[in-house]
């Protein structure tokens, strides 16, 4: 497997930490490199499973959401994070 490459370089700002500046390469030898996350993809079984379970009875507006379709999209959002 290849080894990930930076897709950019931060530099911060050492009394508070926020970020200063954004490179495509490295400027400095303590500049913070960034990767991309590859996207996570969910099988039609996972999300088969996810829209029966948000239809259970009554549970997406206990556990606070609108719609069935609003916690199934949550679902699928946690799933894929996962």
């Amino acid at each position: 497997m290849d080894k990930l490459q930076p897709v950019a370089w931060m530099q911060v700002h050492y009394k508070d930490g926020t970020p200063t500046k954004f490179s495509k390469v490295q400027t400095w030898e303590d500049d913070i490199p960034l990767y991309t996350h590859p996207a996570k993809t969910l099988t039609d079984e996972e999300i088969n499973r996810l829209w029966a379970e948000s239809h259970e009875d009554g549970i997406a507006i206990q556990q606070g959401f609108t719609t069935q379709q609003h916690y199934f999209a949550h679902l699928i959002l946690r799933k894929a994070q996962k």
